[in-house]
């Protein structure tokens, strides 16, 4: 699952040292970009990575590093798929401001109108509150064992079991009262996106989002079906790369799959009505404000920290399962960039950001 790490790399703004010149051409401004990413690849010790770059409607720079698969000395390619981890969370928050749009729920509408069994402390939540963050619900990663555990191995879990895993937990505080980053409330969001929409998430998500921007190599992740090109996830410790932990219960939190290229359409989505009108798009990417007046660095299914004072929209996600990746949108800059790698990163946010700074303007 997507664990405290991405709380890490999604909240925080890190700075490096960057040496892109102002006005530097294309070709030198590629020779730095790559000469950073192999940097940092020896140094995070990153078995493959995926970047895609776009400004406008021009696609700056797409390049794939390493191996994908380091048994076989696979190369990567710009074709080759990755788990996008905790990113799925913007995709989840694009999914219900569509059904919002629609007038088939509203964010101010209490989870428990949707599901009837849930703990009485839940149920005043408001789908707003589970989109920010902000509404106290313990995640599984957030306890080494969970006290009430359902009491199944991981390739047992049905959809809705993870919910009960952290049911018996009291809240980490009032609903809007602070915010802590949690995999319970995209989970929960996916499920009531199952219940509106008449169809199942992975559908949802692939005829409203992924067939529309022609994210051909996107869908939710499976341990049983053959996706082509899929990399295998690694982590590193004592000196050697490992084959990473699977998790095959991952959803709406952190379960989606995709490509570079893929990932870097939503540029053309957040700079249009593709997908959602354009006042929506501003009002996920307005800061959550909490109980007490107080903004958080949230939007809905989103990050909103900046960097290096430029305004960022974006994603990031890992968290101990083999892959880290991140998606910055610099609203000033009209720029995305996209990072995906197949290896465990806590600086991932570093990296995606440090990239977009070579093309700051």
């Amino acid at each position: 699952m997507s664990h405290l790490i991405s709380l890490l790399i999604f909240c925080c703004g890190i700075h490096f040292c960057v040496h892109a010149q102002p006005g530097a051409s294309e070709k030198n401004r590629k020779v730095q970009v790559d000469s950073f990413i192999h940097q940092q690849m020896r140094d995070k010790h990153i078995a493959a990575l995926s970047l895609a770059v776009m400004r406008d409607n021009k696609s700056l720079y797409t390049k794939s590093y390493g191996y994908s698969n380091l048994e076989h000395q696979l190369p990567a390619t710009n074709e080759t798929v990755y788990q996008i981890m905790s990113i799925t969370k913007s995709f989840t928050g694009i999914a219900i401001m569509m059904l919002v749009e629609e007038g088939k729920i509203s964010l101010e509408d209490p989870i428990g109108k949707y599901f009837l069994d849930l703990p009485q402390a839940w149920s005043p939540i408001t789908i707003r509150q589970l989109l920010t963050h902000t509404s106290g619900i313990s995640s599984p990663a957030d306890y080494k064992k969970i006290p009430c555990d359902v009491g199944k191995c991981e390739n047992e879990y049905e959809r809705g079991d993870l919910i009960k895993e952290v049911a018996c937990l009291p809240l980490l505080f009032a609903p809007g009262d602070s915010t802590s980053y949690s995999d319970t409330g995209p989970y929960m969001l996916g499920m009531l996106i199952d219940k509106i929409s008449s169809t199942s998430y992975e559908d949802f998500v692939k005829q409203r989002i992924f067939d529309p921007l022609q994210m051909h190599h996107s869908r939710l992740v499976s341990f049983v079906d053959l996706i082509p090109n899929r990399a295998d996830g690694y982590a590193f410790r004592n000196g050697r790369h490992y084959l990473a932990k699977r998790l095959d219960i991952e959803f709406a939190n952190a379960g989606i799959v995709s490509t570079a290229l893929d990932m870097i359409q939503l540029h053309h989505a957040f700079r249009s009505e593709k997908l959602l009108k354009k006042s929506t798009w501003k009002l996920m990417w307005t800061n959550a404000r909490l109980n007490n007046g107080n903004t958080t660095n949230f939007g809905l299914g989103f990050g909103l920290t900046p960097f290096q004072g430029k305004r960022r929209i974006g994603h990031y996600g890992g968290g101990g399962l083999g892959f880290a990746g991140g998606i910055s949108y610099f609203l000033d800059q009209n720029l995305t960039v996209v990072v995906l790698t197949n290896t465990d990163n806590p600086d991932i946010g570093t990296l995606v950001n440090t990239v977009a700074s070579f093309y700051f303007k």
